[in-house]
């Protein structure tokens, strides 16, 4: 799939938008962000899929003007990469059959609104990995051009051998050997340019490379010339493909100077792929030997498991012992894991965490062997400065490696999670592993991070952060976005993103709402008295949007505040606006009655947005990350520009977050945006503070 920040492009070739909406909004419920486009007509529908880029077509059975085979020829005829599922009234076998002989990704029911949304997630991941893959060949023709160039001009002598027979050597190769050009040495054994004394050493040589066993150094051999001498030289062979054969490289270089330098080259390597502090294997080495890890379960249908070990008390151990005192530490327990894990799979990921890549673990000798590694670090008292001990503990994530494992940041990114998750199972404490599962029901952890979110609540453990909203007409204005954020044990935190599901599911995103109002408009009272008329944008949940008695608290605020301003805007999502208007057309009436501002964000990602704001009364709008994503490309800001347009049209404040380069500021600076927001301008704070760009 795409990253999570990619929006779906949907073109939709339907009669009926009521349909088509409900399938767009079960996309988002399922994770999905979506910008659709409803055109009703063939004729409408060749016009807009050449205008712009889009990633599927969901066609309805039949049209005013065609059917959905005038769709797949319209796409057949421009030679596009988009897949079509087609939309069916009622199941139709022959229709089926019919639409997938004519190249349609699939065809579905219309109103089996699940088995849908796993269609498309399937139909994006094949599309998405289809670019990749048209991209990474073009990347590959470009260096496969590079690298011959570089062979030919190469001072060292390279040739590529298959089965033991020269299919390729460069210039300096051949007059190495003393011949007249590289077909002469085409098709000629490799061992015919070894000297009779160094045959044996050659094969062993040979012999040990083919096994596949590491060769530590390079092979010194005497070289038979085509006149007869000899010339002493060093070989170093490599695996390697030629022309999309499989083969090995061989590089000779004569020179000792040569030879010194490639050895210091490899201490240089070495010593670059060391930690300094523990001696293992540091982030770098560790990220190439899981791509090797991968090669070989994919290619042998092997097994292998990655461990990512994380200290659960570094901030206390510093408050302790020093930075002395928690290196002594960290050292002791890279001793310590080294004992206990295979020699040379250890490595120090970054400043208190380890990883281990283990091979031939099934998930239970894997687990086992994690929760061994948990009790002997906790049980393990660590010496630190003036005679002191302490203790610590682990929470060790593990991510199994097989054959259809994904790539090692996707790799990382589980095993990580599954560390984190220790956490949240045990309340911050860790002390515990975590297989990473994707197929797991997560009940479990849902009700531990419930009990961290009712927790948080109960004690206040929430923190705020304010991002500034830098108004283009009011250099003075100061205007901020409020976001929480959950913190955890170990000093990192959680966002809305990991834990506003659980909350919601669990009745609690309304108090956190709740939670976040009444402190906010704390700290905001306490700033207007520095900065008059400040003011706050905060984000609520579609629980709040359902709570009859939240405007009467808002207003109540607002008052407490500041009686003669506007301090708050209260700000709902597009999706929960359009899922309960009838709610939304009154808490929006009621909020503006008592004096408050309202905003929709994530705005423009459903089928006609602009229908939304006649219905609701609201003062800002704050785009969809989607449009500032590519400005670059001319039909991204074209859409971008029409949007705000009609917006400004509208009266409403456009606001525009996700700025980050001077490029997208210039782009934006043009379209009458009226407040701009992202980490290029000033990324969010624990304070209200206000740095002026200019």
């Amino acid at each position: 799939m795409a990253a999570k920040s990619e929006t779906l492009r949907l073109l939709v070739l339907h009669n009926s938008a009521d349909n088509t909406e409900d399938i767009i909004k079960a996309l988002k419920n399922a994770g999905t962000p979506t910008r659709p486009q409803l055109v009703a007509n063939i004729e409408d529908f060749e016009d807009t899929i050449n205008s712009q880029a889009w990633d599927l077509v969901l066609a309805g059975e039949s049209l005013s003007d065609g059917s959905f085979s005038d769709a797949l020829q319209t796409i057949r005829n421009l030679d596009k990469d988009i897949p079509v599922i087609v939309l069916l009234n009622a199941y139709d076998e022959e229709l089926i059959v019919e639409a997938l002989e004519l190249g349609a990704a699939d065809a579905i029911v219309f109103n089996q609104h699940q088995h849908l949304v796993f269609c498309i997630r399937r139909e994006l991941n094949n599309l998405y990995h289809r670019r990749a893959q048209r991209k990474a060949e073009s990347f590959l023709k470009e260096t496969e051009k590079r690298c011959q160039l570089l062979l030919e001009n190469s001072r060292d002598s390279i040739a590529y051998v298959h089965d033991g027979m020269h299919i390729y050597a460069n210039k300096a190769y051949v007059e190495l050997f003393g011949y007249e050009s590289g077909d002469d040495l085409e098709g000629m054994p490799v061992i015919d340019l070894v000297a009779k004394q160094d045959l044996t050493s050659f094969k062993e040589y040979l012999r040990s490379y083919s096994k596949g066993e590491k060769i530590s150094s390079d092979l010194k051999f005497h070289g038979m010339k085509a006149s007869g001498d000899q010339v002493e030289a060093m070989m170093q062979l490599s695996a390697a493909s030629y022309d999309g054969e499989l083969c090995t490289q061989i590089i000779i270089r004569r020179d000792d100077s040569e030879g010194k330098a490639m050895l210091l080259a490899q201490q240089l390597k070495a010593v670059t792929s060391m930690d300094q502090l523990t001696g293992l294997a540091n982030r770098q080495q560790m990220e190439e030997k899981l791509e090797e890890a991968l090669i070989h379960v994919r290619r042998e249908k092997a097994q292998s498991s990655l461990f990512y070990m994380s200290m659960d008390n570094i901030p206390q151990i510093n408050a302790s012992a020093g930075i002395v005192g928690t290196d002594a530490v960290i050292v002791d327990l890279a001793r310590t894991l080294e004992r206990l894990v295979p020699e040379n799979t250890l490595a120090r990921f970054s400043d208190s965490t380890f990883t281990a890549i283990i091979d031939d673990l099934s998930t239970d000798q894997a687990r086992a062997l994690a929760e061994k590694i948990c009790q002997t670090v906790h049980e393990r008292l660590f010496d630190i400065p003036n005679g002191r001990t302490i203790q610590t503990s682990l929470s060790i994530g593990i991510a199994m490696i097989g054959e259809t494992a994904p790539d090692t940041p996707e790799l990382l990114s589980r095993a990580v999670n599954a560390a984190e998750k220790v956490k949240v199972l045990n309340k911050g404490v860790g002390n515990g592993v975590n297989i990473f599962n994707p197929a797991e029901n997560a009940s479990a952890n849902d009700s531990a991070l419930r009990e961290l979110l009712v927790e948080a609540l109960e004690q206040n453990k929430f923190k705020l952060l304010f991002q500034p909203l830098f108004d283009v007409e009011d250099e003075t204005a100061q205007f901020f976005e409020v976001f929480v954020r959950l913190p955890l044990a170990d000093g990192k935190v959680m966002t809305p993103d990991e834990f506003l599901t659980v909350a919601q599911r669990y009745n609690l995103g309304s108090k956190i709402d709740r939670w976040v109002l009444i402190n906010s408009c704390k700290r905001l009272k306490d700033h207007l008295t520095r900065h008059p008329n400040s003011r706050l944008l905060l984000n609520l949940t579609a629980e709040s949007l359902q709570d009859p008695s939240l405007p009467d608290l808002i207003n109540k605020l607002t008052k407490a505040i500041d009686p003669k301003g506007q301090p708050l805007v209260i700000q709902f999502a597009e999706n929960d606006i359009v899922t309960y208007l009838k709610q939304a057309k009154e808490h929006v009436a009621a909020l503006k009655s008592g004096g408050c501002s309202v905003s929709i964000t994530n705005f423009g990602c459903t089928l006609n947005p602009i229908n939304t704001l006649k219905h609701v009364e609201v003062d800002f709008v704050k785009l969809d990350r989607s449009f500032t994503q590519d400005l670059g490309q001319e039909e991204n800001l074209d859409t971008t520009k029409k949007m705000a347009a009609e917006l400004t049209a509208l009266n409403k404040h456009v606001i525009v977050s996700y700025v980050e380069n001077a490029a997208t500021v210039s782009k934006l600076w043009t379209m009458g945006i009226r407040y701009l927001q992202g980490y290029y301008l000033q990324p969010p704070s624990e304070n209200l503070v206000y740095e002026n760009p200019n």
